[in-house]
């Protein structure tokens, strides 16, 4: 009777399993117990800055256009590309577009490339018109154009002939990104900033958010490289993505996180899917990991402890039968009942 194994056996699952409860009522979707492993040792974490430091909706602030093209065709050329698009970009460019239309548009042939924009062919009417003009949108180089850093972010579409329209859109930060990387550079955990936007608009992001080591104009093979890098280095790396351009390095990572609303590549490799929009949830959880692992020590070394104790005892004839099944029934129930801690602990966390 005192040699089961039940307090040993269940120590780590009835831990992994309170605090995965705790994480889903919290919004966090977690693909596997795992992954709690490897998020408590995590020591660098690395953002994406578009929908995932700022909000994943743009507005539209300015529309500027070359001679002779009305800002009305340019939103409608542009959103035609965009709505082959799941960027939060393209969502902005879809919106005022479609505002703006005059007359339908519709884009053929359409390809995104990651990070960069998408170009394809336009036409008016519906998908059985032919014709059209080719377009390319998306950042000035990938249009082919020479432009000037601008502060604020903003997205080209260029034509056969050259530069036709310049998108100039705003972003909010979300409410909690300086207090989660604030607490995250309390707990010693490095924090950096890698995103395909401009180098200009990045560092400003990246001073709002106090993050001090930042990179604009990435790819994704430049974001898998840097997890690569840090990862040769002996650090445990978190990736926080959501768009297309961060599924390369949301699979390296790891420990990888994205947000209910990415696309659908970003949620499929992600360990973590934050189905809120708090980016809180990202140091709450590393927060969770940490205090279960904690939990899975304390479980571990008191069955064997009470085993350690206990046996000698039994063995020896000074533990009766009837006190060694209420020991063995009490231990598991106290390793239980330590692991469901953690299921009110995620309600009290605090990253300010």
């Amino acid at each position: 009777l005192i040699g089961c194994p039940c307090a040993l056996v269940i120590s780590v699952p009835a831990s992994i399993a309170s605090a995965m409860s705790a994480g889903a009522r919290r919004g966090l979707l977690m693909k596997g117990g795992a992954v709690i492993e490897a998020a408590a040792k995590v020591d660098v974490v690395t953002f994406d800055k578009t929908g995932t430091l700022t909000r994943d909706a743009f507005a539209l602030a300015r529309v500027t256009t070359r001679g002779g093209v009305s800002q009305a065709d340019a939103l409608a050329w542009a959103g035609a590309l965009a709505r082959q698009s799941l960027h939060p970009v393209s969502k902005a460019l879809v919106a005022a577009g479609g505002q703006a239309a005059t007359a339908p548009m519709h884009a053929k042939a359409v390809q995104e490339v990651a990070g960069q924009g998408l170009h394809g062919r336009v036409v008016m009417g519906g998908a059985s018109a032919s014709g059209g003009e080719t377009f390319r949108l998306g950042s000035a180089t990938f249009c082919g154009l020479a432009r000037p850093a601008a502060d604020a972010l903003e997205v080209c579409l260029a034509d056969e002939d050259g530069w036709v329209a310049t998108f100039e859109l705003r972003e909010d930060l979300r409410a909690d990104a300086r207090s989660t990387v604030r607490w995250m550079a309390e707990q010693g955990i490095a924090v950096r900033l890698l995103s395909g936007d401009g180098a200009t608009a990045v560092a400003r992001v990246a001073d709002a958010v106090g993050i001090e080591t930042a990179q604009g104009a990435c790819s994704p093979q430049d974001k898998l490289a840097f997890l690569r890098e840090a990862q040769g280095q002996g650090h445990q790396v978190a990736m926080v993505g959501d768009g297309l351009n961060d599924g390369p390095g949301l699979a390296g990572a790891h420990v990888s996180f994205a947000f209910g609303k990415a696309v659908p590549l970003a949620q499929s490799q992600a360990d973590f899917v934050v189905m809120g929009d708090q980016l809180a949830a990202v140091a709450q959880t590393v927060q969770l990991a940490r205090r279960t692992m904690r939990i899975v020590r304390q479980n571990l070394w008191w069955a064997a402890g009470y085993n350690a104790v206990c046996v000698p005892l039994a063995v020896v004839g000074w533990l009766p039968a009837w006190l060694a099944g209420l020991g063995m029934a009490l231990s598991s129930l106290a390793v239980v009942m330590n692991a469901l801690r953690l299921a009110g602990r995620m309600e009290t966390m605090e990253t300010s």
